[in-house]
């Protein structure tokens, strides 16, 4: 009995995935979908579409998302060839100390991103959802600590579970979400009409590109956490791009229709429980709980995969529940209302967009014997620190810091800027250190 339990919460967090245990890419898809659906998403999208025309933002959406779906797909491919996880993948890049550094920034930003959700979901319940489902009110805190178990249960488990709620959760989200948008237009408000309604305060369009990426950049580079379970590079490549390219946008837009139509409310829960029929409060309260869930979940699962790549003799699941309770009490604190944790979120997409663009490189350009191909036999042979790739990575940081701060910009999205630069860096370098640049297959 104990040792199905342990195979059930087995979940290769320190090792490469086992050849046999490969799925295809709509499986995989279908989990960066959940990772897509969440409540900053619809929040960002109403940012974005509700002063401006819904067609400029439909644009926006779509550029968005085909940068961070190339950045996931080519991220994904590294992931279903090691077949290892995001913590453990780096280390052939940066070395061993050198990824326990991006290591324990990626595990900060998704434990982070886990409190911040639980605290918007239990709030989203405060406008009046369960009083109207259940006949009073219950009290936030209890949503949070009910809610964040809950998430820490499938992520506890890992991927198996987190497939397994996705599957179930995606139809039932876009169904409820599809409901909603039919509701808030009606009266001589039409798509058409609320289409080209503007307000103040319209970002301009490179602007409201650099919000989109800079605010899931993260989950762009985490992909091998998903796609270590591909069968191949290809379903790894597939299954990013129908999450990224195809489910990602489509959220986008489905909230910015729906931002449009409620008259400029963006905030998602507002406009879920604005009727206030009991079914439709009971309808609303699954749909928030759904799309704080299916991303939540992968949130501590890859936070915990973080921590487990440099503590491997302690167990996934062990990490995930502590992790998980550390992000329960900094709900239960407010930390999505703290200001200074938005700055350090801030931070976070000037400095990993750098490393995911020294990560790509070097996989696909670099290979050599002292990255060991990445090689997931070789993991425990790499260097302690590989100091080029890591000071391209500082130098890419510290000129986003410089963008952030200044007019100056290429693209004018800040984190496509610092990816950019960071990989130019590791490039020029590489060159001027005469290191032999090789264009290896990836079979």
């Amino acid at each position: 009995m104990a040792e199905k339990k342990i195979a059930a919460l087995e979940d290769y967090g320190s090792t490469p995935v086992p050849e046999g245990k490969g799925k295809g890419w709509f499986g995989i898809g279908i989990v960066m979908w959940g990772v897509a659906v969440c409540l900053p998403a619809f929040l960002i999208a109403g940012l974005v579409a509700g002063p401006a025309k819904l067609g400029t933002a439909i644009g926006a959406f779509l550029v968005s998302s085909l940068i961070l779906g190339l950045i996931a797909i080519l991220t994904g491919i590294i992931g279903a060839q090691t077949r290892l996880s995001t913590g453990l993948t780096i280390r052939f890049t940066f070395g061993k100390y050198g990824a326990y550094v991006l290591q324990m920034v990626l595990f900060f930003a998704s434990w982070g991103w886990f409190g911040v959700q639980l605290g918007f979901m239990a709030e989203g319940f405060g406008n009046g959802g369960l009083a109207l489902v259940f006949g009073s009110a219950v009290p936030i805190w209890v949503i949070k600590v009910a809610g964040g178990i809950l998430m820490t249960l499938t992520a506890m488990v890992g991927f198996k579970a987190i497939e397994k709620l996705t599957l179930v959760a995606i139809p039932l989200l876009l169904i409820l979400i599809i409901a909603t948008i039919s509701s808030v237009y009606g009266d001589g408000v039409t798509i058409a009409s609320a289409a080209n309604t503007t307000a103040e305060g319209a970002m301009p369009f490179g602007v409201a590109v650099s919000v989109i990426v800079g605010s899931f950049i993260v989950g762009a580079l985490i992909a091998p956490d998903i796609t270590r379970y591909a069968k191949s590079k290809k379903a790894g490549g597939f299954g990013m791009a129908f999450g990224m390219v195809i489910g990602f946008p489509l959220v986008l837009i489905l909230g910015g229709i729906m931002v449009k139509g409620s008259g400029g409310e963006f905030d998602f829960s507002r406009i879920m429980l604005s009727n206030n029929s009991g079914f439709w409060a009971f309808l609303a309260v699954v749909t928030i709980i759904l799309a704080a869930w299916t991303t939540n979940d992968n949130n501590l699962y890859s936070g915990a995969l973080s921590i487990n790549a440099m503590f491997p003799k302690i167990d996934k699941w062990v990490i995930t529940v502590i992790s998980g309770g550390v992000g329960i009490i900094f709900a239960l604190v407010g930390i999505n209302t703290s200001g200074g944790f938005q700055t350090f979120l801030g931070i976070l997409t000037i400095v990993i967009p750098p490393a995911a663009g020294v990560l790509i490189l070097d996989y696909f350009i670099f290979k050599s014997d002292e990255n060991k191909g990445y090689n997931p036999s070789e993991i425990d042979a790499v260097p302690n620190i590989r100091f080029i790739p890591c000071i391209a990575w500082i130098l890419g940081s510290g000129f986003g810091f410089i963008i952030q701060y200044t007019s100056l910009t290429f693209t004018t999205v800040t984190a496509l800027d610092t990816m950019i630069i960071g990989a130019a860096f590791y490039f020029v370098i590489m060159l001027v250190t005469k290191n032999k640049i090789t264009l290896t297959q990836n079979a």
